[in-house]
Formats: structure tokens, C-alpha cells, sequence
């Protein structure tokens, strides 16, 4: 009763929130215009388009891993594109300042979930989007160093995903974890049981999806690569791992929206050994891809909000 009074209370900040979602990221998008018309004679255009579509279509295949787990704990409480809003809102509210407004919105305006569920699936699904993140950038950064190095990280990460996300193990796992003297990590753990036991058909689907998504991006970095005068695709695939930690390193940061500024800064630490003027190049090219890319899905799946009520 009381969530239901809370959702009415706010739903009218619904459509306002994704206007300002949708404006905000247009305006960062706009800030980093300049520095990349500097930089976009000196690009090969054809490989804009692939980088694009590539980018694109990564972001959609992590939405379809979102959808496993949202049918996994409400089976076919939404369809497809009325979920995908929901879903592609949330993306770009995460460039507001806060990391609250996605969640919000979904849980206002996707009203057939309990809010207690939206933070569930939200909770496992940020979880599983850092760890692929994270096993990624890893393996990418061990093949610079030898390709055993990098054989032993993809075998490591493959290992974790499959013993820890067994119900036992992460049962005691987020039971350690929730008597932190912190009061927000103790939530997040109860929001994430109900994904403690589930079937391993269910974690296959789970792992193609997130493995499929983060393909196409490198691929669509070896497009960064190419892009570039005196750059490989190669040089695109390394600096892919370089640019993931420093999305990591934004994402966990609280002194900007969306990591805007940490995630650049970290970046251009990390990847030294390129030439000075790829890496603040491709460190623009890689936001305002990212940027535009919300701002499309965003702005292609917003009719179908009313699908969802």
C-alpha cells in the first residue's frame, strides 16, 4: 500500500525525468563535440559507421540480458519493447548526477514490478555487467603480456562465474558480505538472494548474452583501431581492455555523473605506451560514441513507454 501511494506520488516526475535524462546527455554529448571535430579529419568515416553500429548493437544485446533476468524473476509480466524502455530510460538517466534516477523511473513507471523487485534484477544485473567488465579488461590486458597470461585470466573468470553463482557459495558469499558495517551493501545483498538458486540452462543464457554484447564491442574497438591513422585493430582490442578498467574506475566514482572525467583521465594513464594524440583522440571518440548510442536507443524505444504501464 505504501509503495503504491509512493509510485502515484511521483509518477507525474515521470515523463519531466526522461526529458531531463534525454537533454543532460545531449548537453555532455555537446561538450565533447569540439574536442572531437578536432579530431575527426584525421579519422577514416567509414569506420565511424562500423564503430556506431557495433556499439549499438552491443548495448542491445545487453538489454536481451536484462530481459533473461527480469522473465527469470516475473515471466512474462512485459514484453519485449515495452521492457527495452524501461530499460534504455534507465541508461540514459545514468548520466544524471546520483545513481538513483534509472531505478526510480522504472520502478515509477513500471508499475506491474514492486520496486523491491526492479532493485533485484537491477542489483544482479550491475553485478554481472562489472564482472564481465572487469573479466574482460583483465584478459585483454594478460594477452598484452603473453597470450598465458591472458589464457589464464579467461579460464579464471569463466571459473568464477561458474562456481560462485552456485546457491551455496553465493549464498555464503553475500551472507559475509552483508554484515559489512554498511547498511546499503546489507540491502544489496538481500536484493540479490533470489538469484542464488536458479538452473544452469538459465546461467548459460545469461553468459551468451553478456559474452555476445562484449564480442561486438571489441569488435567495434578494433574499429577504433582502424580508425585511426597508424593504429591496428589490434592496438583497438588493447586499448579496449585500457578503456573498460577506466570505465570501471568512473562507474565506482562519485565525483562526476556517469564517470565523465575519471573515466577519461584514467584512460589516458593507463595507455601510455600509444601515441599521446590517439589516446585523447580515441578517449573522446569512445564517450561520444557511448553518449550517442543512449541517446538513439533512448530515443528509438521511447514510444513504446505506454505499452508498459
Amino acid at each position: 500500500m505504501a509503495e503504491a501511494s509512493w509510485r502515484r506520488r511521483w509518477r507525474w516526475l515521470c515523463v519531466p525525468m526522461v526529458l531531463v535524462a534525454m537533454a543532460w546527455t545531449v548537453w555532455l554529448l555537446w561538450g565533447a563535440l569540439p574536442a572531437m571535430r578536432a579530431n575527426l579529419p584525421r579519422l577514416r568515416p567509414s569506420w565511424l559507421v562500423f564503430i556506431l553500429m557495433g556499439n549499438a548493437i552491443s548495448s542491445y544485446l545487453g538489454f536481451e540480458a536484462f530481459r533473461a533476468l527480469f522473465d527469470r524473476m516475473r515471466p512474462g509480466l512485459y514484453q519485449r519493447l515495452p521492457l527495452a524502455h524501461l530499460y534504455f530510460a534507465g541508461q540514459l538517466m545514468k548520466h544524471l548526477p546520483g545513481r538513483i534516477w534509472g531505478i526510480a523511473y522504472q520502478s515509477t513507471t513500471g508499475q506491474r514490478a514492486t520496486l523491491a523487485e526492479w532493485v533485484s534484477v537491477t542489483a544482479v544485473y550491475m553485478a554481472l555487467t562489472t564482472g564481465f567488465a572487469l573479466w574482460v579488461a583483465v584478459g585483454v590486458l594478460g594477452f598484452m603480456l603473453g597470450w598465458e597470461w591472458g589464457l589464464l585470466a579467461l579460464v579464471a573468470g569463466g571459473a568464477v562465474y561458474a562456481l560462485f553463482w552456485q546457491k551455496r557459495p553465493l549464498t555464503i558469499l553475500l551472507d559475509l558480505l552483508g554484515k559489512l558495517p554498511v547498511r546499503a551493501m546489507g540491502r544489496l545483498c538481500e536484493a540479490m538472494r533470489p538469484f542464488a538458486d536458479v538452473d544452469a540452462r538459465f546461467k548459460r543464457a545469461v553468459w551468451c548474452w553478456f559474452v555476445a554484447s562484449w564480442l561486438v564491442y571489441l569488435l567495434a574497438w578494433m574499429g577504433y583501431g582502424l580508425a585511426w591513422p597508424g593504429l591496428t585493430a589490434g592496438d583497438g582490442i588493447w586499448l579496449c581492455g585500457i578503456y573498460t578498467l577506466a570505465w570501471f574506475a568512473g562507474y565506482i566514482s562519485l565525483v562526476s555523473p556517469s564517470g565523465v572525467g575519471v573515466r577519461e583521465l584514467v584512460f589516458v594513464l593507463l595507455a601510455h605506451r600509444f601515441p599521446p594524440d590517439a589516446v585523447a583522440g580515441m578517449a573522446v571518440l569512445g564517450r561520444v560514441m557511448l553518449l550517442f548510442v543512449d541517446i538513439l536507443l533512448g530515443a528509438i524505444f521511447m514510444p513504446f513507454k505506454a505499452l508498459g504501464k
